[in-house]
């Protein structure tokens, strides 16, 4: 499972593209650098939002700190740099083919920014364990 996050052109800071496969854990790292540092992302409340189609005004699937799908992470300095994506298979097996993801950030003064945006394909496989 390999999800990549690079600069883009859309509306949001960067663009993700990847495949996951729905029946395993999607365990993976997202770091923020600011200028060649870690950016501090303790204060914001994220979303992951899974979208069957870019017209879609509700998502399939919404994976948010709040629910324990993703967590924010120290770094090996011991600064929350990073966002663990970390889903169980139960709740990603739903989902198959292309996807438009969102991911977006809001701090306590409720300022959202979008951090990223693409398309992840979730692939069927394994098909059992």
């Amino acid at each position: 499972m390999t999800v990549h996050i690079d600069a883009g052109d859309s509306g949001a800071l960067f663009t993700i593209s990847g495949t996951v496969s729905n029946n395993a854990t999607w365990d993976e790292l997202i770091y923020f650098y600011e200028n060649g540092a870690g950016l501090d992302i303790s204060g914001l409340s994220f979303q992951l939002q899974i979208r069957a189609d870019a017209l879609d005004t509700s998502a399939s699937a919404t994976l948010t700190t709040a629910a324990g799908d993703l967590v924010i992470t120290n770094d090996d300095g011991g600064n929350p740099t990073i966002l663990r994506i970390n889903v169980p298979y139960t709740s990603l097996s739903a989902l198959e083919g292309d996807y438009i993801v969102d991911l977006v950030s809001k701090d306590s003064s409720s300022v959202l920014v979008h951090w990223g945006n693409g398309l992840v394909n979730f692939r069927r496989s394994p098909i059992a364990f």
